[in-house]
């Protein structure tokens, strides 16, 4: 098997039994997520580098797999969204994957747009662990958030190339 596809493999699998353990051990996190909606992700999120009151994040898809015709995002305190970006044909979210192949360690990512802004929701993959939330206004960082008390099914998207409608393959904003 050539090298080029297998890390990405190797990594894939690493990340699918450490996400699979981490979920089943956060299955209390709140969600945002109305009842017909599957959950891909809720997080307890708190400003980088402080201890600001938690907000939830989370990502509500219309399917169980892929191909999503539309996922939500929505962040804020628990029965107070503050900001909602619904991911669809017509407004579709970006994706990124980013691994280091030396460090066995990677970055997944979905983007949501919302005028000027940019919503990076990335998941730590390998020897990285957590959920960050960096928010960029025109392609500058304003704000960013993170945890590590999270549920997430990150890993069963396909980060490589869009395989739903709503997605689109984007460069990231910040190298990582």
């Amino acid at each position: 098997m050539p090298t080029k596809f297998f890390f990405p493999l190797i990594f894939g699998v690493a990340a699918s039994f450490f996400a699979s353990s981490l979920a089943a051990a956060n299955e209390d996190i709140p969600s945002h997520c109305k009842e017909h909606e599957i959950k891909f992700l809720n997080a307890r999120m708190h400003r980088a580098g402080t201890n600001d009151a938690e907000k939830i994040l989370s990502l509500c898809g219309d399917r169980e797999a892929e191909p999503l015709e539309r996922m939500a995002y929505r962040f804020g305190a628990m029965g107070k969204v503050e900001l909602e970006i619904i991911a669809s044909t017509q407004r579709k979210a970006g994706i990124s994957r980013q691994f280091d192949e030396a460090s066995h360690a990677g970055l997944i990512s979905i983007f949501f747009y919302n005028g000027p802004y940019a919503y990076e929701v990335a998941e730590g993959m390998g020897m990285t662990t957590g959920i960050r939330l960096n928010v960029y206004r025109h392609k500058e960082a304003v704000v960013g958030y993170e945890s590590y008390e999270y549920e997430s099914r990150f890993v069963e998207l396909n980060f490589d190339q869009a395989s739903s409608p709503i997605f689109k393959y984007v460069s990231p904003i910040q190298p990582w």
